[in-house]
């Protein structure tokens, strides 16, 4: 009779993969077993060894802030002059708390100001010949995470842990893709974007030296509505909806391709949610058949009550909620879209405003354009977006990237692109008499008066949608 070693247990050999895990793949596998599962069931379901899950959980913090696609985490040269560098960045950071101008100059000169200190040269002994460089102040900076920024008319500041909850936004969408394989053309965004009947440009052609240059407009700034774009990852657009602030659809011909709808408040609700959800959502698939699918939202209140949450459940789909305060980063339309959308927009009203035969009111005004007017401006400015442009936009934010990571390095790098600017526009700075730097004042004054009109533009309702965002999101992970 044969005999076999069948009841021998074997130890199992995981298959290697032909690539390196990333920064966002290794995030997305700790907050998998942080979810509740052990070390031994998430090091099966990914094909990993339970060391390399242990030596992920050690290095979370510096895998949260390394870039997306990072695959191997290298902290880089150290300092040279550790001790010197730790009273520097202390020296930063006071200043700064206090509100104080911190230049690349004035750190240099600090830096040198400090190594004259005999306790320094005591433990440097060849820090008298050190030249504290502008490239040595680019490693400082790089090594402390400063870069150089230009001072804002507004307050925008991002959450203190946003790296961390950015990174585990993007763990949760690569989760939710492994698990359901949801093609492109069913990943989608929706967002609202607030607009103005009037809508004119901030900028214009002027002799040189105007000191006042007005624009001319139709009165009607504080007379909004609401515009609710969608896209897929595919390229396709949904049928935009404007919300106007009416009690019933006026009585005009309007275009086809767009949807009216009208509430008192003239803003998206939870009714108005549930109306796209039935009306607009489904129309992501053919035939209406509610295939398996991923939409990302911001955390605005009623894109999450329960009665919405139940309606996206019985349309299979699944929802990724972007934290408050970080839709700059992670939402397609915000990146992108919106701002182009808006300026093809604008670009239609100063056409009409430069050549349109207009109506006036007894008191004079210019009447704002009709409802059904808009509308055809909402529609051609949606037309308009490329839908190239929208497919780079998911994978700037990680939404659409390919999931074994080639495409990590497509992600954008905001904080990169903040320090090459800052650094193109700041690096060469000089030293110069009182006279020149009254002229750089300004200069920059100027600039921050342009920044405040820009900002007036942006405020129409966007408080009203900022201010019911949650910036603390919990993810479904069931």
């Amino acid at each position: 009779m044969a005999r076999g070693n069948f009841g021998i247990r074997r130890a199992r050999v995981t298959s290697k993969r032909n690539w390196h895990w990333s920064a966002r793949e290794k995030l997305m596998i700790i907050m998998y077993y942080e979810s509740g599962y052990s070390k031994r069931s998430t090091a099966d379901k990914f094909n990993i060894q339970p060391k390399q899950l242990r030596e992920w959980i050690n290095n979370k913090e510096k895998l949260l802030n390394a870039a997306p696609y990072t695959q191997r985490l290298n902290t880089g040269a150290r300092p040279k002059y550790p001790y010197l560098e730790a009273e520097l960045i202390e020296w930063v950071k006071e200043a700064r708390s206090q509100l104080k101008t911190v230049t690349r100059y004035m750190v240099q000169a600090k830096a040198r100001l400090l190594a004259k200190k005999e306790s320094y040269q005591a433990n440097y002994p060849d820090i008298k010949n050190a030249k504290f460089s502008q490239k040595w102040v680019d490693g400082f900076m790089s090594r402390h995470k400063l870069v150089n920024r230009r001072k804002t008319t507004v307050a925008q500041r991002l959450l203190e842990d946003y790296v961390e909850q950015q990174g585990n936004f993007l763990s949760y969408i690569l989760y939710r893709r492994n698990e359901h394989n949801y093609s492109l053309s069913l990943i989608g965004n929706m967002d609202e974007t607030p607009m103005a009947f009037n809508l004119p440009s901030n900028n214009t052609i002027e002799q040189s030296g105007t000191k006042t240059v007005s624009i001319l407009s139709t009165g009607h700034e504080r007379s909004n509505f609401t515009v609710v774009l969608a896209c897929m990852a595919d390229g396709t657009k949904l049928p935009p909806v404007i919300i106007f602030k009416l009690k019933n659809i006026p009585r005009e011909v309007f275009p086809d391709g767009v949807i009216i709808r009208t509430n008192p408040k003239g803003w998206m609700n939870e009714s108005e949610m549930t109306w796209w959800i039935e009306n607009v959502w489904t129309r992501r698939a053919s035939r209406n058949n509610n295939p398996r699918s991923l939409l990302v939202l911001d955390s605005f209140s009623a894109h999450k009550t329960n009665v919405v949450k139940q309606r996206f459940r019985e349309k299979k789909t699944d929802l990724a909620v972007i934290p408050g305060g970080l839709t700059s980063r992670l939402q397609p339309l915000d990146v992108s879209l919106n701002r182009s959308f808006k300026a093809k927009v604008r670009n239609l009203y100063n056409n009409w405003m430069s050549e349109a035969i207009k109506d006036y009111t007894p008191s004079g005004k210019i009447k704002r354009p009709s409802y059904s007017l808009v509308a055809s401006w909402v529609k051609e400015g949606w037309d308009a977006i490329d839908t190239s442009m929208i497919r780079r936009s998911f994978k700037c934010c990680g939404i659409s990237n390919a999931t074994d990571g080639t495409e990590d390095t497509l992600i954008f790098d905001f904080n990169q692109l903040e320090s090459k600017i800052n650094r193109e526009n700041l690096g060469r700075e000089v030293e110069e008499d009182g006279e020149n730097n009254d002229k750089e004042n300004e200069s920059e004054s100027e600039g921050n008066d342009r920044n405040e009109l820009e900002d007036d533009e942006s405020e129409l309702k966007d408080n009203y949608y900022e201010e019911n965002e949650e910036q603390t999101v919990i993810q479904d992970w069931s």
